[in-house]
């Protein structure tokens, strides 16, 4: 059971993003494994404590 949850082959204990019994037309948010964290300085500055989500939202697709 512990390995369905966690991957214990590699060296770190990661949860897979999605469930491996996903049931169609479910919607799931993928876990972040990530453990690259802005500082909290930063983080509170640009609302995220994690670089994959940060996505600056720039209007009009950065057109000018």
């Amino acid at each position: 059971m512990i390995d369905e949850i966690y991957n214990l082959n590699e060296n770190k204990k990661t949860i897979p993003p999605i469930p491996k019994d996903a049931t169609v037309a479910m919607a799931y948010v993928p876990y972040q494994n990530d453990d690259n964290l802005y500082s909290s300085d930063h983080g509170f500055v640009i609302g995220t404590m994690f670089p994959v989500l940060n996505k600056p939202f720039k209007g009009c697709g950065d057109k000018k």
